[in-house]
């Protein structure tokens, strides 16, 4: 069947401006694949992008980067992909030079390339793969078998291994999570597949503390009615949590986080804070007598992504839980509004409709 010309695309301008826009087919060339996009789902990073931009990001662009889709055509020279080939892709595309690259740390690579970035992504009716995204990048096959939207959610879930890896997490660790919004949730649904000794949430949405109680986590803490601190360090008899997690924006609960960290534990700090947000104050006898580390996680390698789709398809983590919202590309800025309500959670966009 023979390529369309033209595509619906969605192509941000600036902050606050996203234009849905009839574009030329992005045109195959030596070594790249062409995807049909049948799934991207809504990251945080593509709301902050929405409202406030990016540096690394130059106008007009397609953004989106949690994708997956069905190969619609491939370049010469390409052999690990065909045509009609089910692929889930990721964010993160190594450089291959640079010491982190060579390191294994992709995501921590020093050009720093991802899709929807410096290269087009997902929210459109067809995304290009450039030579460099398939012959480096987290491009993963997967079967019939998974769902578009659920092999989508590799790429968020990818980010929460290399959390959960940087947070030097041990079976049997008690993990509490600040923030129950689509990476707090599959923060807290990882930590039960990893054999977290218990996992704690604080979540000031009652939607979302719901999901959380849905979902298994031991305590579900409103922190709107009650001291996270004081809850959190009375569920674990004073010692603290050995892992925590900050998934939500707010400078507080890094704070918070320090305050509760138990001896020899893990502070991760994960999800990104406004630019606007003040500097946070800590009491750093705390992270000095109990001999606790305060790290980052930043996106994910290609190795991760894979092992997050492999998770996800052999249904070890149920993808669909973490799904509130399907939506039409056409209505792709009403899917970021909905998901920067706090009352969903993943808001998948679909360009092109199929199981």
């Amino acid at each position: 069947m023979s390529l369309p010309s033209h595509m619906k695309a969605a192509v941000w301008y600036g902050p606050n401006d996203v234009r849905v826009e009839t574009r030329p087919v992005p045109a195959v060339i030596p070594g790249s694949v062409l995807v049909e996009v049948m799934a991207c789902a809504v990251c945080g990073s593509d709301l902050r992008i929405f409202r406030e931009g990016n540096p690394r990001i130059t106008v007009p662009r397609i953004i989106g980067h949690e994708i997956a889709g069905v190969v619609a055509e491939v370049g010469s020279g390409v052999t690990r992909f065909k045509t009609g080939d089910r692929v889930s892709i990721g964010a993160d595309i190594p450089c291959g030079k640079c010491v982190h690259c060579l390191s294994g740390r992709a995501n921590c690579c020093d050009t720093n390339l991802a899709i929807g970035y410096q290269f087009d992504g997902g929210y459109a009716d067809y995304v290009r793969l450039d030579p460099i995204v398939v012959e480096l990048g987290p491009v993963h096959l997967f079967s019939q078998d998974v769902t578009y939207d659920a092999a989508a959610l590799a790429e968020p879930l990818a980010c929460c291994l290399n959390g959960y890896e940087r947070a030097l997490f041990r079976p049997g660790n008690t993990v509490a999570i600040f923030g129950a919004g689509p990476i707090g949730l599959m923060l807290a649904m990882l930590g039960q597949y990893s054999g977290a000794g218990g996992v704690i949430v604080v979540e000031p949405s009652t939607y979302r503390r719901r999901k959380a109680e849905e979902a298994g986590a031991s305590l579900v803490i409103d922190p709107r009615s009650e001291d996270p601190v004081a809850r959190i360090l009375e569920f674990t008899h004073g010692n603290g949590a050995d892992t925590i997690f900050t998934a939500c924006p707010v400078a507080e609960t890094h704070e918070q986080a320090v305050q509760v960290v138990a001896k020899r534990g893990v502070i991760n700090f994960f999800g990104g804070l406004p630019k606007a947000a003040p500097p946070i104050r800590i009491l750093s006898n705390l992270i000095h007598y109990r001999e606790a580390y305060i790290t980052g996680s930043h996106g994910s390698t290609p190795a991760q992504h894979q092992q997050a789709l492999e998770i996800i398809s052999s249904g070890q983590i149920d993808a669909a839980r973490m799904i509130s919202h399907g939506i039409d590309l056409a209505d792709v800025v009403k899917g970021f509004n909905l998901a920067g309500s706090g009352e969903t959670m993943k808001v998948v966009v679909h360009p092109n409709k199929r199981t």
